[in-house]
């Protein structure tokens, strides 16, 4: 199938005169065509073991679409596993100290009465039996485990000793006990739980709080990140079915709109649902992880994959129309559609080849499942499509042409030109006007199209970037505005990590530096509002000092209840200060947030521990922090490269500088225009619209390739660039139009996900198909037009360039 893009013999820099030229692509292209020719005849004769093959497949992607996996926004899915910052975070952190907490929110008019505090214990002893829990803290707890110390029962007192148990300085009560009217119990997992294995023991929690008869007036809440979690996992899985159906809806109007000229218009939709379909196979063949980013994999590999199956059916509705010949319009059609749209592929392909290069996996995840689905679409539309159109639209229609029709087009043939169209469609019509209005001031069209993108590029940089996954979901989740509401009155989870490693961790001047710089961070640092670690934890079990002798500091820390202490120390070489910075990840966002991580590096660097200990900064805060700013700052650098890459491989193929410039040229000015509309429209940048570049490289890059491709196939039978570019537009016009416009209402059906950061990517990705059809039919036009015009200047030009950076050599020019 390469063959079918040309055999690269030589590799020239520059191309010869026009002449030269079409004369050195039709030799290069003999090949080529003989072997798009013996694949048309093959498809044509060959229906029924094709059809046979589809069923196989299909059959194949249902079975393995069932192993696709569900995941959240984890930080597996934020990292990955061979990074410096994933070691430390899941090998010193996360094993030894991580843990995930469901936390139930209890509120009654005193939590502290002793009808709450006995329905509470009964479900903190229920819910330790369960499978996989390490512990639960509660009130009750405290309460029933003190009355046990002094008299041997543990059992809930009387109101009057609750009080007095209560009202004791303890930085444990302090935490889940804020006021009288609120507790929190928290029930804690290890963390290296499965996201199915957490939603079995949210619901376990939520079963056995039914079962322990809390009093009528007591409001009970479970939240906490499993919770939430959990709850997006389901919403993902209920909210894709009614998207890809809203898609298909719109898809089809678009369609009825713009592609009514030829018979069976809707038969793009269903070829690639059929590749979208297998690519639901592959994805749980490969076990890529269904998130929040992958699920909009799919919308982009139907709104990308429709343009193939539309260029195979107009091609073959025009090759009908001309012979009413079904088997040589197959055979035409793969002759001269496979080449450019298999070209259309490889570059698409290559902007999502970009994000592979990302840092962060579920990034990578969606650019590699866009690189299979586009492949699958392909096939599909290649074979199945044109099977299809064989054998329904091709034998029923048995058309055959008038006399008038097969002399003009026997003549038209004869003359190296194409036979008369009419006056063409209502878009036919308009595009060919646009394109000549842009031709006769193109000097108007460059120079605004270059202002504008310019502007807009310089305008990215000011666009900010959401950062809180929690701004990603739909904010009416009820689990989510319970998370809310537990933030409030607790004042926020957020938290900063920092892991303290050393020979001995106890050592006294060890647990001094310790305590001694989270004094000094509470206190410089306003974002910081409390602190927990052994040191704190040792001082308070001895009476608010730390002891200078280690024997009585590890009897203090022995005697720290085990489910408290391990969250703080692991052995006796590893500890973790725990920074309490409330709300303050969510409300500063990343740029925020890494500022304040900067910041406490630079304390660490001015007040340093003992010798031979080392300190440094993890946690969950952390890590999303750290990726997030990479991934937004990499996304210029990702579409630089992507750019790179097309450039060279269209340079490969054709050997020809004009026309390896310019698909890349109009990307350009989209990706401009797309940095300027998001800064004037207010809108953020996510870890999706991140691969907004790659996206833009992808759609733009199509269009242009196969606009150029038909406009080179004309001007070799015409010979003048302006009627090559006329015929061009009229005869493949109608059918951009109509792929892109489809593209553009099936991208629209992400508006309407309850996912924001779906519906965000939805719009920008809606705003960049149209901006890259509209580059098509102007910017392109004039390019495509004025680079043909005046070739060997332009060729001389960028041989003065490229001798100038010394990138060829002097006798190459």
């Amino acid at each position: 199938m390469f063959r079918l893009v040309g055999n690269i013999r030589t590799f020239a820099i520059l191309a010869p005169g026009r002449s030269q030229a079409l004369a050195v692509q039709r030799g290069n292209e003999a090949h080529a065509m003989n072997g798009s020719e013996q694949l048309g005849r093959w498809i044509s004769n060959n229906p029924i073991i094709i059809i046979f093959a589809t069923l196989l497949i299909t059959l194949s992607a249902v079975h393995y679409a069932q192993q696709i996996e569900m995941q959240g926004l984890t930080t597996e899915s934020m990292v990955g596993k061979d990074s410096a910052l994933y070691q430390v975070y899941d090998h010193l952190y996360v094993q030894n100290f991580g843990t995930a907490s469901i936390a139930v929110l209890i509120e009654a008019g005193d939590v502290a009465k002793p009808e709450v505090l006995r329905a509470m214990l009964t479900f903190s002893d229920k819910m330790k039996e369960a499978p996989d829990v390490l512990s639960v803290t509660s009130i009750a707890d405290i309460v029933a485990d003190t009355e046990k110390e002094s008299s041997g029962i543990r059992a809930i007192p009387d109101q009057e000793r609750i009080d007095e148990i209560l009202s004791a300085d303890n930085p444990i009560l302090a935490a889940i006990l804020p006021d009288r009217s609120h507790t929190m119990l928290s029930i804690e997992l290890p963390v290296s739980l499965t996201e199915s294995e957490q939603g079995e023991l949210y619901q376990e929690t939520r079963g056995q709080l039914q079962l322990a008869s809390f009093p009528a007036d007591t409001r009970l809440t479970v939240t906490g990140d499993p919770a939430l979690m959990n709850s997006i996992t389901a919403e993902m899985a209920e909210s894709n079915g009614p998207i890809l159906l809203l898609a298909a809806f719109l898809m089809i109007v678009a369609l009825l709109i713009t592609f009514n000229q030829v018979k069976w218009s809707l038969l793009p939709i269903p070829i690639v649902f059929l590749g979208v379909g297998w690519t639901f196979g592959a994805m749980g063949l490969l076990h890529i992880p269904f998130t929040m980013v992958s699920m909009s994999a799919f919308p982009v590999l139907i709104g990308i994959g429709i343009d193939y199956a539309i260029q195979f059916q107009n091609r073959i509705n025009e090759e009908f129309t001309r012979t009413g010949q079904p088997q040589k319009a197959v055979i035409e059609t793969v002759k001269h559609v496979t080449k450019p749209v298999i070209i259309a592929l490889i570059i698409t392909s290559i902007g999502f080849v970009s994000l592979l290069t990302s840092s962060i996996p579920m990034i990578r995840d969606f650019g590699l499942l866009c690189l299979i689905g586009l492949i699958l679409c392909f096939l599909s539309a290649l074979f199945v499509g044109v099977t299809i159109l064989y054998i329904a639209v091709g034998k029923r229609l048995n058309y055959q042409p008038t006399d008038e029709h097969s002399t003009q087009d026997t003549n038209a043939d004869d003359r190296g030109e194409v036979g008369p169209r009419g006056e063409g469609t209502i878009f036919e019509r308009m595009l060919t006007e646009i394109s000549g209005f842009c031709i006769e001031r193109w000097q108007l069209v460059l120079a605004l199209a270059l202002l504008l993108s310019l502007a807009g590029i310089y305008s990215d940089t000011q666009v900010p970037v959401d950062t809180d996954f929690k701004n990603y979901v739909p904010q009416d989740l009820p689990p989510l505005i319970d998370y809310w509401h537990m933030s409030q009155t607790f004042g926020g989870t957020d938290s900063i990590q920092l892991l303290v490693q050393a020979d001995d961790v106890t050592d006294p001047q060890v647990l001094e530096w310790m305590d001694e710089f989270s004094i000094y961070l509470k206190g410089s640092r306003d974002q910081i509002l409390g602190y927990t670690s052994i040191a704190s934890l040792t001082k308070e079990a001895n009476q608010g000092t730390l002891p200078k002798d280690r024997t009585i500091i590890r009897m203090l820390i022995d005697a720290l209840p085990a489910n408290w202490r391990d969250i703080y120390l692991d052995g006796h070489n590893t500890a973790v200060i725990d920074l309490n910075v409330g709300q303050t990840i969510t409300i500063l966002g990343t740029e925020g947030s890494d500022r304040l991580m900067k910041e406490i590096e630079k304390d660490i660097a001015w007040n340093p521990p003992p010798a031979g200990v080392s300190v440094r900064m993890t946690g969950d805060a952390v890590v999303m922090t750290t990726v997030i700013t990479a991934l937004t700052k990499g996304r210029t650098e990702m579409t630089l490269f992507g750019l790179l890459l097309i450039f060279i491989v269209l340079l490969a193929i054709y050997r020809d500088l004009i026309k390896a410039l310019l698909p890349v040229l109009p990307m350009l000015v989209v990706i401009g225009w797309m940095g300027g509309v998001m800064y004037i429209s207010g809108m953020k940048y996510t870890p999706l619209t991140a691969c907004l570049g790659a996206l833009i490289l992808g759609v733009g890059s199509e269009y242009a390739i196969l606009m150029m491709e038909r406009f080179y196939e004309e001007l070799e039978k015409i010979g003048d660039p302006r009627k090559a570019l006329s015929t061009a537009t009229r005869a493949i016009g109608s059918a951009l139009i109509a792929s892109g416009l489809t593209t553009v209402f099936g991208f629209a059906a992400l508006i309407s996900s309850p996912f924001l950061i779906t519906n965000n990517f939805g719009m920008v990705t809606v705003l960049a198909i149209v901006f890259a059809l509209a580059t098509t039919f102007t910017v392109f036009v004039v390019l495509i037009y004025r680079m043909e015009l005046r070739r060997e200047l332009v060729k001389n030009a960028i041989a003065g360039i490229f001798k100038a950076f010394r990138l060829i050599r002097p006798e190459e020019s």
